[in-house]
């Protein structure tokens, strides 16, 4: 999974458990305490949002946050489990050394 793809994936999931918790982008921004511009951006594909990020927005939408980089396109019908688990592993790692790279970068 590319980064392209794991940013479509973020924004997808991010609009759709939005939209399910009847939330608009600024009441979603106001509830995870983060600017409603990050919230536009990150569904726009304009901001690869940090950890941090994230982690208050899965908990406003009481998701767990692996469930925002799985992508939509795999369905527990068409795919098997273990392809899943492949396609989550891989995002998360790709995730891992992101932040890391970021950290460096500091």
């Amino acid at each position: 999974m590319e980064q392209k793809d794991l940013r479509e994936a973020i924004s997808q999931n991010l609009k759709k458990y939005r939209k399910q918790k009847g939330l608009s982008q600024f009441q979603l921004a106001e509830k995870a305490e983060v600017s409603e511009q990050t919230i536009n951006s990150i569904e726009g594909l304009r901001l690869w949002a940090s950890d941090k990020i994230l982690y208050k927005i899965a908990s406003v939408l009481d998701v767990e946050m692996y469930k925002l980089f799985v992508p939509q396109k795999i369905s527990l019908q068409s795919e098997s489990i273990l392809e899943l688990k492949h396609a989550v592993v891989k995002t998360v790692e790709t995730l891992v050394h992101n932040t890391l790279q970021e950290w460096e970068n500091q």
